[in-house]
């Protein structure tokens, strides 16, 4: 009898993105006016290259993506609301969640989430890991709540905005700030999700 061979895969691939936070905003549009690109084709491209980098993945492989906004020695390099880009991320990319960053004004609003499609979940970034301040709990619970009445609550989670370094250098956060952010998301979670 032969054996049956088993393909290992890992069950989760989570994907840094830096593109799409760096076509959003009124800077992005005018650097590619000013260098004579079309921003919705560099859109378009960005969609096709991410979809295609995606064919023929394990099909119980779970695909997320981060639209990182830049994350260095608590800086950022790009802002921007995600109105600009949610038609073809929120809509059309094939991955099954979006980490989102928005832990201050420079993300805009929640009203691009109404455009995410009904197979994917949104990872709500609403806890900063760029500055040791602790979040106040009621307003982030106010602000699932808000971003809920564009997206269902049951396909909405909470992280972090971002990884808690990008380098080696970090975020101007100590490992003992570090750990109370993440305490705060799980409270957090606990009391909204159950």
């Amino acid at each position: 009898m032969a054996q049956n061979k088993k393909t290992w895969f890992w069950d989760n691939l989570q994907l840094d993105d830096c593109t799409w936070g760096a076509v959003v905003g009124d800077a992005a549009k005018q650097r590619y006016k000013s260098l004579g690109i079309d921003l919705e084709e560099v859109k378009q491209s960005l969609l096709a290259v991410n979809n295609l980098a995606l064919e023929g993945k394990p099909e119980d492989m779970v695909i997320t993506s981060h639209i990182c906004r830049g994350n260095y020695h608590s800086t950022y390099f790009t802002s921007g609301p995600y109105d600009s880009v949610a038609d073809y991320v929120f809509a059309k990319e094939n991955v099954d969640a979006l980490f989102l960053e928005y832990d201050d004004e420079r993300s805009g609003g929640f009203a691009p989430l109404a455009k995410v499609s009904p197979d994917k979940k949104v990872v709500l970034g609403l806890i900063t890991t760029k500055t040791p301040e602790l979040e106040d709990k009621k307003e982030v619970i106010e602000r699932i709540h808000e971003a809920a009445k564009y997206i269902p609550l049951e396909r909405l989670c909470l992280s972090p905005q971002c990884g808690f370094a990008s380098c080696e250098i970090g975020n101007k956060l100590t490992e003992e700030e570090q750990w109370a952010k993440l305490k705060l998301v799980k409270e957090i979670a606990e009391e909204v999700w159950g």
